[in-house]
């Protein structure tokens, strides 16, 4: 009598099933797979946390800004629960969390996640056009800003690219490119 050798599959998971899971470390469901997240370092953290202050303080209480949270794309039936770094939401309660239905933008910043299969520019930022969501790069070893729109941007290399001596609008809200990096300057200040 042979034995056959048993078929691994993997098993993929819904947004939903993830997010009721009780997983200790910081992972991420992309395509059905859950992922770790890559650790933060100072220039990412630094990205995010000046995002999150300048748009808290220029959209006010209309919208609700997150911060390196969960958002399932497009729903919870969809099999993608990226951990986005800075996500602008309609303000409201949402029983599991929100879905891409309530974000009005989402930005990812990117020091070693830029590329890649499941990297921020090859799979997450598509995903989040596709569903109608406009979208930003923070890419720190460029020192520019990636934005997408629409399913036309993304043939472009990177998008439509803001240098650090220009200035973005993230609905509404005038953030300077350079404010989102180190200075290069020991003399010159952040915002």
């Amino acid at each position: 009598m042979q034995l056959r050798e048993m078929e691994r599959t993997p098993v993929r998971f819904s947004a939903e099933h993830y997010l009721r899971l009780d997983i200790e470390e910081r992972t991420e469901l992309l395509g059905g797979v859950i992922y770790r997240v890559s650790p933060r370092n100072e220039p990412h953290s630094f990205a995010v946390a000046v995002l999150a202050r300048l748009l808290i303080r220029g959209l006010g209480d209309e919208y609700e800004v997150r911060t390196q949270d969960h958002v399932a794309v497009p729903d919870w039936r969809g099999k993608n629960a990226p951990e986005i770094d800075v996500a602008v939401l309609k303000r409201g309660f949402f029983d599991l969390g929100p879905t891409a239905a309530e974000a009005c933008a989402f930005i990812e910043v990117a020091h070693t996640t830029y590329g890649g299969r499941m990297g921020d520019r090859t799979y997450k930022i598509p995903l989040y056009v596709r569903t109608g969501v406009p979208s930003w790069i923070v890419n720190i070893t460029k020192r520019q800003v990636e934005y997408y729109a629409t399913p036309e941007d993304l043939a472009l290399p990177h998008g439509h690219v803001a240098t650090e001596f220009e200035t973005i609008d993230i609905l509404g809200v005038s953030i300077r490119v350079r404010d989102l990096f180190a200075p290069t300057d020991p003399e010159t200040t952040s915002a």
